[in-house]
């Protein structure tokens, strides 16, 4: 994600603040066709994007029409920890955080800190008897280890993309069961992949130890390469094949399938368009979808360069001035470019469903579309970026359609991505391998009284960047806090200030009411959950809003 460059210059930090951004960066309904030797359960098929927001479903036609019209929104989904290793270990887990450990996006945490990395969803469902595969994104670091990625437990079908040449959206290595396939520039792609590595391995000199290996990987600035950018080759769009080749490909098996898409869209690419200084939007949208994204005009809520944020924690108030000219001018091709990439996402899905329809598998299908967490596009001047505990980083797009999901329901209570596993585990009437932090929301789909009725931990537990010289995104330090529908609750690990919002009088979280005595035994009764809920397992975590 590309920062604000605060408080060294603007042009004095760009490749040491992008760096440091980097590294901080059932029932069981329907039959399948009908076969004498299948057990009629469901399919399953999960699109995963990256970092988007919920209001950006307004980009995709074909999700809204093919899939939120013809199933159930969830139109109040919560990411518990809203950073994208510790969101995505949630969806294969089940768990909070703090009980599956994974803290942070790189060393020691990242997807090899992970414990227990082979006992997680698709292992559960394999062992069920779905057959599963995953395509693109994996966990945070996949691959920058050894520069080939292991094949994780419980994928009989494995396409995951190696980091960081996973958010570029033209160079980028697939590994393939196994074996290594490059787009683009193959040197290019592999330069990534090389210099991802110190994601995973110590780095204590910090900014000095980024740049030497920036510099002894790609050269010295200025930098005037990126990479190939052939049309072709675009990320989102070759991902979405490769999933279509094996849905198609299931169609002739006999056990159902449970298939995760997870394109890199639309996440900053970091690398090429800020580290080594590609100007324009980030990420790149489609080139085919140019011409309609350079019309769109960034929104501007009450939230955004928010004029007062005195009532804000320190962390805030000391390391977010107000917006420049520059940054909105750069939040403004971003919107453009993210908004080009979900097209080709929304494309994908169209041509998915066209798969399964002509594969005679939609019926028996479930689709399930959300994202690993939200995204901040200068609201409370912020100038991209999640982790923090705000409605626009706190909340995910979540959308069920299936054999015996209702169509074009909406339901408003508030879920958790905790939830999310349960949920798949009870449409293929398979069981965990750990203690589920959620519940399954398929009786929720039924009936609205049948929402889950709790409050939510919201969590972060380390900072983004450890280093002490790191001199942007100083905002993103540690958290703990509570979401009720109504009310959210936030302490700051580091310094103790709290934050109180009230959701209903003010959505946009402008004023931070915990010290409005009006508001004392509200704040007393969710400090009160809070303690409960920061070390919770499994049903107690169930704490009644």
């Amino acid at each position: 994600m590309r920062i604000a460059l605060r408080p060294l210059t603007r042009t004095a930090t760009v490749l040491a603040i992008a760096a440091l951004t980097l590294l901080g960066l059932a029932q069981s309904a329907g039959a399948r066709p009908v076969k004498a030797d299948t057990d009629g359960r469901p399919n399953i098929l999960v699109v995963m994007t990256d970092d988007m927001a919920t209001s950006d479903i307004k980009f995709m036609p074909n999700v809204r029409k093919l899939l939120a019209d013809q199933g159930t929104t969830f139109t109040d989904a919560v990411d518990s920890f809203p950073l994208c290793c510790p969101a995505r270990a949630t969806f294969i887990t089940g768990q909070y955080a703090h009980n599956h450990g994974v803290k942070g996006n790189f060393s020691p945490y990242g997807w090899y800190g992970m414990k227990d990395r082979g006992n997680i969803l698709p292992r559960w469902l394999q062992k069920s008897g779905y057959r599963t595969a995953a395509i693109g994104k994996w966990l945070n670091g996949y691959g920058a280890l050894d520069g080939h990625g292991e094949i994780p437990k419980g994928f009989d079908t494995w396409r995951g993309l190696l980091d960081v040449s996973a958010y570029d959206y033209y160079n980028f290595v697939m590994n393939r069961n196994g074996k290594l396939k490059y787009w683009g520039d193959k040197d290019f792609a592999r330069k990534l992949v090389e210099f991802a590595n110190i994601e995973v391995t110590p780095n204590p000199t910090g900014i000095a130890g980024i740049l030497t290996k920036l510099r002894q990987i790609f050269g010295n600035p200025p930098y005037t390469y990126w990479g190939a950018e052939n049309e072709e080759d675009y990320s989102p769009d070759v991902t979405g094949q490769v999933t279509q080749n094996i849905v198609r490909r299931e169609g002739k098996e006999k056990d159902p399938f449970f298939v995760w898409w997870s394109p890199a869209a639309p996440h900053r690419e970091d690398v090429s368009t800020t580290l080594l200084g590609k100007p324009g939007p980030d990420p790149r949208p489609a080139m085919r979808f140019e011409p309609a994204v350079n019309q769109l005009m960034l929104p501007e809520p009450p939230s955004f360069n928010e004029a007062d944020i005195s009532d804000k924690s320190s962390n805030l108030i000391d390391n977010a001035p107000p917006l420049d000219s520059d940054d909105i001018a750069q939040l403004q091709l971003d919107y453009q470019g993210r908004a080009g990439s979900l097209m080709a996402v929304d494309e994908g899905v169209g041509d998915l469903v066209q798969t399964l329809r002509n594969t005679h598998q939609l019926k028996n299908t479930t689709i399930v579309f959300l994202s690993d967490n939200g995204w901040m596009q200068g609201e409370h001047r912020i100038p991209g970026d999640k982790y923090l505990p705000y409605e626009e980083s706190l909340r995910v797009p979540l959308i069920i359609r299936g054999p015996g999901i209702p169509k074009g329901v909406k339901r408003s209570g508030q879920v958790s991505n905790v939830d999310f596993a349960p949920t798949l585990l009870d449409i293929a009437n398979a069981k965990p391998g750990r203690t589920m932090d959620g519940v399954s929301l398929l009786p929720a789909t039924k009936s609205k009284k049948r929402m889950p009725d709790r409050a939510i931990a919201i969590e972060a537990l380390a900072r983004l960047f450890e280093n002490p010289n790191v001199p942007a995104n100083r905002w993103d330090q540690p958290y703990t806090g509570v979401r009720t529908d109504d009310y959210t609750y936030v302490v700051w690990t580091e310094t103790g200030e709290k934050e109180l919002y009230d959701l209903k009088k003010d959505p946009y979280q402008l004023n931070n009411v915990v010290d409005d005595p009006a508001y004392a035994s509200i704040r007393d009764e969710l400090a009160a959950k809070l303690t409960t809920l920061e070390n919770c397992k499994g049903k107690a975590c169930d704490v009644p809003e």
